[in-house]
């Protein structure tokens, strides 16, 4: 099957799937309000028949049990929504309308880097926005770093990138991977908000010493104690003198929970949104060494990343739970559980924190290897560029602008070597010489990024590319 019609197929499905969804959501709507008019009915007759109140246990449970299956048919719903938003962006991208769909990395922008300005790397209908896919920070950080290196880091070594060449190759019919994490969604986290949580997580806690929790067990009893001898004697004053020993002991760890409470509310929700992409990564089935490194990447004490970081993320909503729920939450002060939770969040950032930006960082390049994997899929006459240790070399065979229609777009062969070490482009105006020299260049930097390019064939040596076409 063509590209198209896999993408047509599956988009066909995906909207079956929503309207049969829909349906479902409409249905469970009016069961709810039938359940809720049935309980209204069974309490009238409690009330005025003098009947039996289990009566109200039936349509109580029933619409509970409705509501339940509401919310999984709105998750589901919301899932099959982003699959079907993926699929017209592909198809979109196969008639070339992709520009100013999805986001463009204008955060990554650099006026001084030489040549991510002029090549259209990032911004309205640049290189980025075509290949972006990736749903977490680590993710864009990644592919706009391959895409735009620093120039003192210079290119990778070949090796490197020979390997990203491989792992592309075999995530290029990979679909399934690609729709899993576009059905998670884009964060909207920003890179220095995702560089503070990953900074935190990375953390030793300042809350894992032995006496910490020693000493807030025996207090959690002695308020728990004091609060129902209060329920049954009516006496407030040892519930308040326990709650004053309470209130200076907290006050002695005051700010490392004031951290704690700063980012385990964001962290929440990215923490569950890292654990979907995990899962998904992790459940990759491909034999490269590039992508068995990445996958080892994920692995500590054995166990999976996505487990390791479940356990923080229960952790986490559990504390803030606690927090932030008006019932609870006094009962979680006086049975110091919030304080016990914050001991355990810092004990999981002592023990696990030195592998956390291991894992971002495997994520990251994980997505940015599945953007080019899509470019593969989606351009196959495009080929990968052989490297070169020459130290002088060129050689492209049709090449033209990956930004460009394919039906517009002028294909040209260009060579530089030893021999012609210069190439002096001239003609009229909009006679496309600024375009031959974006090819060239953006190009190369797709070369050295590890993804295919857009050209019959390319034979290339390491290659700094600089670029001065605009006025800035």
């Amino acid at each position: 099957m063509s590209v198209r019609g896999e993408y047509e197929a599956r988009l066909k499905s995906r909207e079956q799937t929503f309207e049969r969804l829909r349906r479902q959501d409409d249905h469970a709507v009016s069961f709810r309000t039938a359940m809720a008019c049935a309980g209204m009915l069974a309490l009238w007759v409690v009330l005025s028949w003098d009947a039996a109140w289990q009566l109200l246990l039936v349509p109580v449970g029933l619409f509970v049990a409705g509501l339940i299956y509401h919310e999984i048919v709105k998750r589901k719903q919301t899932a099959a929504q982003r699959a079907i938003d993926y699929y017209q962006r592909c198809l979109q991208r196969l008639d070339g309308k992709w520009s100013g769909i999805g986001l463009a990395g204008e955060e990554f922008v650099d006026p001084l880097h030489p040549y991510a300005g002029d090549l259209d790397i990032f911004g309205e209908g640049s290189l980025y926005q075509l290949l972006n896919s990736p749903v977490t920070p680590s993710g864009a950080k990644t592919l706009a770093t391959w895409l735009a290196p620093d120039p003192q880091l210079g290119t990778p070594a070949h090796a490197a990138v020979a390997a990203r060449q491989d792992a592309i190759r075999a995530l290029r019919d990979n679909i399934d991977l690609r729709e899993q994490l576009a059905v998670i969604g884009p964060t909207k986290q920003s890179q220095q908000d995702a560089e503070q949580l990953k900074k935190w997580l990375s953390q030793p806690g300042g809350l894992t010493a032995r006496w910490i929790v020693s000493t807030a067990i025996p207090l959690g009893i002695l308020g728990v104690s004091a609060l129902v001898y209060w329920g049954v004697t009516f006496s407030l004053s040892p519930l308040i003198l326990v709650v004053l020993v309470q209130v200076a002991f907290i006050q002695l760890l005051r700010a490392h929970l004031d951290t704690i409470q700063k980012y385990s509310e964001h962290a929440v929700f990215e923490l569950r949104r890292i654990l979907q992409v995990l899962e998904a990564m992790e459940s990759l089935n491909a034999d490269t060494v590039e992508l068995n490194r990445l996958k080892d990447e994920l692995i500590h004490e054995g166990l999976p990343a996505s487990a390791t970081i479940q356990k923080l993320e229960r952790i986490v909503s559990q504390f803030e739970n606690m927090r932030h729920n008006l019932f609870f939450a006094p009962f979680a002060f006086v049975s110091m559980a919030t304080l016990l939770f914050a001991c355990r969040i810092d004990h999981w950032r002592t023990k696990h924190g030195s592998h956390v930006r291991g894992w971002f960082s495997a994520i990251g390049e994980l997505e940015a290897l599945l953007a080019f994997s899509q470019l593969h899929y989606e351009n196959p006459a495009y080929c990968f560029p052989e490297l070169s240790e020459e130290a002088h070399l060129f050689l492209a065979t049709q090449i033209t602008h990956p930004l460009l229609p394919p039906d517009e777009a002028i294909a040209n062969d260009v060579a530089l070597d030893d021999d012609c070490q210069l190439l002096l482009v001239s003609g009229s105006n909009m006679s496309g010489k600024s375009t031959l020299l974006r090819s060239v260049g953006i190009n190369t930097a797709l070369a050295w990024a590890g993804a295919p390019v857009c050209a019959k064939s390319l034979t290339l040596s390491r290659l700094q590319v600089a670029a001065a076409m605009r006025v800035q």
